[in-house]
């Protein structure tokens, strides 16, 4: 489990030293959404929104999540938050591991947690509160809440009872998973597989020198199904993407203002220190400074801009993909 989520209202509300579980309290602006590259790892995930409406994309799809409904992305699927429906939302994030929820039993492990990870044909799930009660769904919403809700109170023995919480909500879960469900077609797995292909690469390998033709080449793919595949399905091109990857692996490093704009570059896959700045305004809509200040509550307005006025908003040179010697940059700079 890594460190994806950066903002001004994200909470880790379980210990910065666990790695079997990890719930966090997202508050976010409608701004901050979309700037995220996809999060893709062996844990299992519950996304479960309190206020307003998100929308995620698991793999190659897209699903609208409102308050009071709870998501379940399986483990080895890749997800990204694409857009905020309404003007703030708030949510939970619930990453927990198999080891986690075996508790060191093997039977348990065998019978209620492998089969669910190794399911092609339950990529994701989507719970919404039902008319009837103590339905299965509304089980596993109120015992994701309650573990939610549990980790951030941090009472005595919290612990054992967010754990208790999340037996619950898994017992639910498979509950939903054993009933019948069509099969997955063969053509949305190799798809998924594909995707998840190129996004994992150019998420690991982000802050290297890249070429297309080398993305190209780890995927086992030509550069022009590359291109068209990874547009179509991100709606972005390859190197919009690792653009984005590379700005979000740079936040910390802005936030916390160690060092220096340029070692911040060239750390992040930059050729300098205006080039990143210039990607950063593209991407986030401000410059790294006005960010910062918002975040340490320096500025109350919030600098970022999204969605179809960031280009128009970030007045970006016509040569931004100019050195300052009008020289184009290496395209792996790019």
């Amino acid at each position: 489990m890594g460190k994806y989520f950066i903002g001004k209202g994200v909470q880790l509300l379980t210990e910065e030293t666990e790695n079997k579980i990890r719930i966090y309290k997202l508050g976010l602006l409608q701004p901050e959404f979309g700037h995220m590259p996809c999060i893709s790892g062996n844990a299992f995930t519950f996304l479960l929104a309190e206020e307003g409406e998100i929308q995620c994309q698991i793999n190659q799809e897209k699903v609208d999540l409102e308050a009071g409904e709870a998501l379940f992305i399986n483990a080895g699927q890749s997800y990204r938050l694409v857009r905020g429906e309404t003007e703030s939302s708030s949510f939970y994030i619930i990453e927990v591991t198999g080891e986690y929820l075996a508790a060191g039993d093997e039977s348990l492990q065998n019978k209620y947690i492998s089969p669910v990870a190794e399911a092609e044909s339950f990529a994701y799930c989507r719970f919404m509160p039902s008319a009837e009660e103590d339905t299965d769904e509304d089980i596993l919403l109120q015992a994701l809440l309650a573990a939610a809700q549990t980790a951030e109170g941090r009472d005595m023995a919290y612990e054992l009872d967010m754990k208790s919480w999340l037996f619950t909500a898994w017992g639910s879960l498979y509950k939903k998973f054993a009933q019948p469900r069509p099969e997955c077609k063969n053509a949305v797995i190799r798809e998924r597989v594909k995707l998840n292909r190129m996004t994992g690469y150019l998420t690991e390998h982000c802050n290297e020198k890249l070429t297309l033709s080398a993305m190209a080449e780890a995927c086992q793919v030509s550069t022009g199904d590359f291109c068209r595949f990874f547009k179509k399905h991100m709606e972005m091109t390859p190197f919009e993407y690792l653009q984005k990857c590379r700005i979000w692996n740079s936040m910390d490093a802005v936030l916390e203002k160690t060092v220096s704009m340029g070692e911040i570059a060239m750390e992040n896959g930059f050729a300098g220190a205006s080039y990143f700045s210039e990607t950063f305004r593209k991407e986030m809509g401000c410059s790294p400074a006005d960010y910062r200040k918002w975040y340490r509550d320096l500025s109350d307005e919030c600098p970022i801009i999204t969605g179809e006025n960031k280009e128009e908003s970030a007045k970006v040179s016509k040569k931004d993909k100019k050195g300052k010697s009008g020289k184009n940059v290496p395209s792996y700079l790019l």
